[in-house]
């Protein structure tokens, strides 16, 4: 009998030694496997940075080279290799400005003609050009931008020494006009497209600074397009920059036809929503302050006026006036009235 409850003792130590170095085994094995997945992500995140190191490096000795190309008047290799940068990095230093740069070079640039064996150069006819040159000057008065700059274009590639003043005054001219009439949707646009206007108003810079009025416009178009950005996004930074556009060009509007003010006026509600949502009584109580300020643009709809009114009875509260005693015990006693008259 003792005999069995010794070997029934020894199993039981037996297996529970067994237990113990499986439990020891499995705690190995999980630690390898975590090891080795941290390890693997360690490498696809050196892997990742080393290739966006060389990206990077790759785009900065293109941009260095689009320097020599423009420098040497191939202009078509830099707009390659700046749509290339453009490509693997939108926000690339440099790079948009340089473009446009390339493309207004490469608009007045006549292409290279082979060299040729020296002759005796007659007069040269300009018929050809006071013809464009007169055409011009017909679409420059009926403000015909986009038939002129066409017009410039042929005159700049035939010969860049023709009325060259001029024609630079009326490269100015033309994408000045047509930068504005793009972002105000007026002359032949009926819709507006400040991303066109803007770009217009960039290349005219080229040829001489920008007057006020075209450079605050483009401003706040640049604005307009940023509070855009923003719709849906974070209606604080919708409200700030709208706040902006509409106090300097008001009616500035998008291609929706929604100007400034009535963008601002709908960021004003939404941003409202967003506030009184809030848990915390003091940030929900300042959406009525956002709500007055959009009901002093214009007048709020059903809804949002009750939406106002409930704030308001929650975050300032009517204070009762207390209703005088009908019989006041605390009069203090009248005196008698004194005799005055002389004795």
């Amino acid at each position: 009998m003792e005999e069995t409850t010794e070997t029934t003792q020894v199993e039981k130590k037996s297996g529970s030694g067994r237990k113990t170095v499986a439990l020891v085994i499995i705690g190995m094995i999980a630690l390898l496997v975590i090891g080795g997945l941290s390890g693997y992500a360690e490498g696809v995140m050196e892997r990742v940075n080393a290739e966006n190191t060389q990206v990077s490096e790759q785009l900065s000795e293109q941009f260095g080279l689009v320097e020599e190309d423009i420098a040497g008047g191939r202009y078509d290799n830099a707009k390659q290799r700046l749509e290339f940068i453009i490509s693997k990095n939108s926000g690339f230093p440099g790079a948009t400005d340089k473009l446009a740069y390339v493309l207004v070079q490469q608009a007045i640039t006549p292409t290279p003609l082979p060299t040729l064996t020296p002759t005796i150069t007659p007069t040269p006819d300009l018929r050809d050009q006071e013809a464009v040159f007169a055409n011009a000057q017909q679409q420059l008065g009926a403000k015909d931008w986009t038939g002129l700059m066409g017009s410039l274009d042929t005159l700049r590639k035939k010969d860049p020494t023709y009325k060259a003043a001029t024609i630079d005054a009326w490269y100015y001219t033309a994408l000045r006009n047509r930068g504005i009439d793009q972002i105000l949707g007026t002359g032949v646009y009926t819709t507006t497209n400040m991303e066109g206007g803007i770009y217009d108003l960039t290349l005219a810079e080229r040829f001489g600074p920008l007057d006020g009025y075209s450079a605050g416009l483009r401003t706040f178009s640049r604005m307009f397009l940023t509070a855009a950005a923003y719709w849906d996004v974070n209606w604080l930074a919708a409200v700030d920059n709208f706040r902006q556009v509409a106090a300097n060009t008001p009616n500035l509007r998008d291609s929706s036809n929604v100007t400034a003010v009535q963008r601002l006026y709908q960021a004003l509600l939404r941003y409202g929503d967003e506030l009184a949502a809030s848990p915390d009584k003091r940030t929900r109580c300042s959406a009525y302050e956002i709500w007055r300020e959009a009901r002093n643009m214009q007048d709020l709809d059903g809804e949002y006026s009750q939406k106002l009114k409930t704030l308001k009875e929650e975050c300032y509260p009517a204070t009762r006036t207390p209703e005088p005693d009908a019989f006041p015990t605390d009069v203090p006693p009248v005196d008698p009235p004194v005799d005055v008259t002389p004795p």
